[in-house]
């Protein structure tokens, strides 16, 4: 899993990066929340060692952004606060 992490997921939000950067409104395409902004949101969120996803978001700051506006979008935040709680 380590390789994964700092090489494989690294130079996955990397390319994902540059694609967010070329777009300044806050999201990954467009000027809208989009179904990419939410699986990104999900791909971060998605592994327990977060510790690991951080090391590998660094020098990404667009992605950070992008997944910090969709934790915080109201409806997306209610349903993550209202949700059952399941291992998934």
């Amino acid at each position: 899993m380590k390789k994964f992490f700092e090489e494989d997921l690294k130079k996955t939000f990397v390319a994902f990066e540059k694609q967010a950067d070329k777009n300044n409104s806050g999201y990954w395409i467009g000027s809208h929340l989009s179904l990419f902004d939410i699986q990104l949101y999900n791909l971060i969120t998605f592994f327990d060692d977060q510790q690991s996803v951080q090391k590998a978001l660094e020098g990404c700051p667009t992605l950070k952004a992008i997944h910090d506006k969709v934790g915080q979008t109201p409806e997306i935040k209610k349903w993550l606060d209202e949700r059952p709680q399941t291992a998934l």
